[in-house]
């Protein structure tokens, strides 16, 4: 049902932790650990992910839960989540829409400081008219632009991973899920 990317999370007692590794150069085992859901494809829904992420490294780390498609310039994608080298705060985070390469990425301030290692709930729930962003069950977000919501089937995806060019990290960076509920 579900297949790895790079590295698996390991998985105790229902919970799943997607650990990177450090000194793990970009692309290899170690630095991205991510899992995609093969049962199905997915064209709408809710998409609803509890997790908890450890202190924030200075390296480039993407972390989030994305659904996606495609290849090259011409991919289609919606998640949220953040590359922690950038500049927003420990409260912000990025909620994006992609339709065939052309994006729209909105800047999200969550109200809390999402690397406490606390857990959150986060939401991403679309259709083909609208995606929309919730978070601790509050709405923060709606995209309307038909022109940036995918229509083609997509993947679910959930994890981080080593942003490609970046150092290594010099200490372990932990996703940890406890639940990823699709209605």
């Amino acid at each position: 049902m579900w297949s790895c990317e790079y590295s698996c999370p390991t998985v105790d007692d229902g919970v799943a932790r997607f650990n990177l590794k450090p000194g793990a150069a970009p692309d290899t085992t170690g630095s991205w650990s991510k899992i995609r859901y093969k049962a199905k494809h997915f064209t709408s829904g809710k998409f609803t992910t509890r997790f908890a992420l450890s202190g924030r490294p200075k390296q480039a780390v993407w972390w989030g839960t994305a659904l996606w498609s495609g290849a090259g310039s011409q991919f289609n994608e919606i998640n949220f989540g953040y590359t922690t080298s950038q500049s927003f705060t420990n409260s912000q985070l990025r909620f994006e829409s992609a339709k065939a390469g052309k994006v729209t990425s909105l800047k999200v301030d969550t109200g809390v400081d999402i690397y406490d290692g606390r857990y959150h709930t986060a939401t991403l729930q679309y259709n083909s008219s609208s995606v929309s962003l919730y978070f601790d069950g509050k709405l923060l977000r709606t995209i309307t632009d038909t022109s940036v919501i995918p229509t083609a089937p997509m993947d679910l995806v959930v994890g981080p991973r080593l942003v490609t060019g970046s150092e290594p990290l010099t200490t372990t960076f932990t996703q940890t899920v406890t639940s990823v509920e699709v209605t």
